[in-house]
């Protein structure tokens, strides 16, 4: 019989992690947990606790009013120019003073529709995305430069430099999570008072927001052991221990997989003894002098995934998460049985060992997660399935009728992923595949270690599209020794197939300490430069004998996403929001609409807004905002865009910032001069911010007053060239998303040929 242990546990998953669906981690541990005895833990996904509270009219209303006070637009006038280190801050100011208007009041219906029966119109979910992405900008404007997206948060702290860090968990200023925590959580553990709390640590973005509620508990709860865990961990957390002053914020972290060690930390802590035993934790001894050691324990011995419990996801408010129906994670392996590419690091996170669970196993705890909270829907967590669980897994699901839909990671096996493999994966749910595609030169293939051919990995992408399983491929540009043409070659492929691949998960290059790249640069031709002062680092600048430099692949990535954005439907106008919401798109997949009908339906909503006919009528659109601006906000963003410009904010990979950025980009991208311009702010457009002159926003507001293109035409009588070029203005200002269609009007008889003769 287990004994029960009347000994609070809270395990927390800090923010920043995607809004769209729960992350596995805790209902891992609460599990294990409860099955030996720990009845009394609690979960809490503090990031969509976050998310939601700063979604919010009450907080958008106070980030409002904080924005005109730390960035008023006034500060910019009177200025003979705009100097590079202020262009930023222009830029957020700017668009937090022309988007605030309206977006309190607009926000909670965004909410409703993203979680609600709105999701499915195009349209009106799109609109909401906007809205959300609108309120995420005004949050960061804010707590300038801080910037807080779905995807991503960064300071102006370096996430490589621990003094750095610790100096983030105390700024209220660009901290939002100081005041979110001290005045919402805080509250709720005091009166709680665990005796344990467990922090969830998967991405470098959770470092800061994590370390800061460990602060805080450490300082209100000294009494409780805060522990630490979680993938980013696995890589940085033996210098994170070793850092000067991180005992103001953590206990402990524990590495690799935690179910074990987290129970024996909970037994021992019960029992008030020594937590020398431990595997796989590493310790602070404060000892009686106040002298802080760090103390590493032996590792733990990896668990036996096939006797692990289903995951309990009781207690997170899987109502809150935006989207309509939640989408369940579930880990059906942990580890690589592949493990050679070159620059993969997922066995230094997952811990030593390949493991899995039979097929049996997982669809028991499939139909028991599908009871229990009644979703069909399931992300299937995985590094690549292996060759026998593809035809085992959808043998047993279809045997079964478990009747789900998932979508999954996955590596190119040709054998497995046959026509028959990939219509058996479909029949027993599959929905969505991504593979790792990486490049198409053959030379990097093996330079990586891949073990696939591009020829290999089309014939399984293709397999997979036929069968009805939309495809994904993670592709990279900048790997050692790439020369610009090989990352062209890779562009023209994936053009070339996007009738089979559906998207692209692009990133650029880059190197860590626990890849073979890094310990092995002399195979791959490059040197790595280590960065002065940066005790947390992971990623490293590096520098190659031959191919694209770092800057160079940077200006690669750019050109490959423009040829990506052109050509694929998913990444055209604001239909790449789909793919960039974790879930939104294999939702639509999983309620029946094929990949061809999607993609089909994006084409056409990109080709209406970039192609109106050249007699339709048209109206100012609804809920346009202004601001006049002293400085030319298009050149400002020109600028800003500019890969050495980027490299000076925290990288989105990294949140490092790299070494002498500033300067570089100081130096080439120089100053604005004043000039008096318009922005404009679209709610609705896929693209909200518009910079005007003054006479484009005389005609905007004769348009306006005059109630549609037709009546200001037959108002103003213009000549037939006046006459197209209005139209032209107006058919730039409908790309721009400033304008709407009015439908089944056109416009007055008359030649209405953009370029015509008269």
């Amino acid at each position: 019989m287990i004994q029960r242990h009347p000994f609070p546990i809270d395990l927390v998953f800090p923010p920043q992690g995607h809004f769209t669906q729960p992350y596995l981690a805790l209902p891992c541990l609460s599990a294990y947990l409860k099955e030996n005895g720990y009845q009394d833990v609690e979960l809490v996904d503090a990031s969509i606790e976050a998310y939601d509270r700063f979604l919010s009219a009450e907080y958008l209303e106070r980030c409002a009013a904080k924005v005109a006070q730390r960035l008023p637009l006034d500060a910019f006038d009177g200025r003979t120019e705009l100097d590079f280190d202020h262009m930023e801050r222009f830029r957020v100011a700017s668009e937090a003073h022309v988007a605030a208007p309206g977006l309190a009041e607009r926000v909670e219906g965004a909410k409703r529709v993203v979680r609600g029966e709105g999701f499915w119109d195009r349209d009106a979910y799109l609109e909401a995305m906007g809205t959300l992405y609108a309120g995420l900008r005004l949050v960061s404007a804010a707590h300038f430069p801080t910037v807080l997206t779905p995807h991503n948060f960064t300071m102006g702290y370096a996430n490589d430099r621990s003094e750095e860090v610790l100096s983030a968990t105390l700024d209220e200023d660009q901290n939002p999570f100081v005041e979110h925590f001290r005045t919402t959580l805080l509250p709720r553990l005091l009166e709680r008072r665990p005796r344990l709390v467990g922090l969830s640590v998967i991405y470098g973005s959770q470092l800061i927001p994590a370390l800061t509620l460990g602060r805080l508990i450490k300082e209100h709860l000294p009494e409780c052991h805060v522990t630490a865990g979680g993938g980013f961990l696995a890589y940085i957390g033996e210098k994170l221990m070793n850092a000067p002053g991180m005992d103001a914020c953590l206990d402990s972290i524990i590495f690799h997989e935690g179910e074990r060690p987290l129970l024996e930390l909970a037994r021992t802590l019960e029992q008030r003894g020594s937590l020398e035993l431990i595997g796989s934790l590493t310790w602070f001894d404060r000892e009686e002098d106040g002298h802080v050691r760090t103390v590493v324990n032996a590792p733990q011995h990896p668990l036996k995934l096939e006797d692990a419990p289903v995951p309990d996801f009781s207690g997170l408010p899987l109502d809150r998460y935006f989207s309509p129906e939640v989408v369940l994670p579930y880990d059906v392996n942990r580890g690589c049985y592949y493990g050679a590419c070159t620059f993969c690091t997922l066995p230094t996170v997952i811990g030593p060992g390949y493991r899995t669970r039979s097929a049996s196993r997982i669809v028991d705890h499939v139909l028991e997660l599908k009871e229990r909270h009644g979703t069909r829907n399931f992300n299937f967590i995985t590094d690549c399935m292996p060759p026998g669980m593809i035809s085992d897994l959808p043998q047993e699901l279809i045997a079964r009728e478990a009747d789900i839909r998932y979508w999954c990671d996955a590596r190119v096996e040709p054998k497995a992923y046959d026509p028959e493999g990939a219509r058996r994966l479909f029949e027993s749910g599959c929905r969505k595949l991504l593979f790792g595609f990486e490049t198409a030169t053959p030379r990097l293939l093996k330079l990586m270690k891949k073990g696939q051919s591009p020829r290999a990995t089309l014939e399984v992408a293709r397999n997979c599209t036929e069968a009805g399983i939309s495809v994904t491929f993670y592709a990279m540009v900048g790997f050692p020794t790439e020369t610009r043409e090989e990352a062209r070659h890779t562009a023209r492929f994936l053009v070339d197939n996007a009738d089979v691949v559906r998207e692209v998960s692009l990133q650029t290059f880059h190197i860590d300490e626990v890849a073979r790249t890094y310990h092995h640069p002399d195979e791959f031709g490059i040197t790595v430069l280590d960065g002065a002062g940066t005790d947390l680092q992971l990623y490293h600048d590096y520098e190659s004998a031959r191919g694209m430099s770092q800057s160079e692949a940077a200006e690669m990535f750019d050109e490959m996403m423009g040829e990506l954005r052109q050509h694929f439907p998913l990444f055209s106008a604001d239909n790449v929001l789909f793919f960039m919401q974790k879930s939104h798109y294999f939702l639509h997949l999983a309620r029946g609409t094929t990949p061809d009908e999607f993609a089909a339906a994006c084409r056409e909503r990109a080709q209406a807004l970039t192609d109106p006919e050249d007699d339709a009528d048209f109206a100012v659109a609804e809920g346009l905002s202004r601001v006049e601006i002293p400085y030319s906000y298009a050149r400002c963003v020109e600028k800003l865009a500019h890969p050495l410009a980027r490299a000076i904010r925290p990288d989105f990979m990294t949140g490092r910032y790299v070494h002498g950025a500033a300067e570089r980009a100081r130096a080439a991208l120089g100053t604005l001069e004043p000039t008096t311009r318009v922005l404009v702010h679209a709610p609705r457009a896929a693209a909200p911010f518009t910079e005007l002159r003054p006479d484009g926003l005389a005609l905007l507001d004769a348009l306006d007053a005059a109630g549609s293109l037709s009546e200001l035409l037959a108002a103003w009588d213009p000549s037939p060239a006046g006459r197209e070029r209005l139209i032209e203005f107006v058919h730039r200002l409908h790309r721009c998303g400033l304008v709407r269609r009015l439908a089944g009007r056109t416009l007055p008889s008359g030649d209405t040929r953009v370029g015509a003769t008269h």
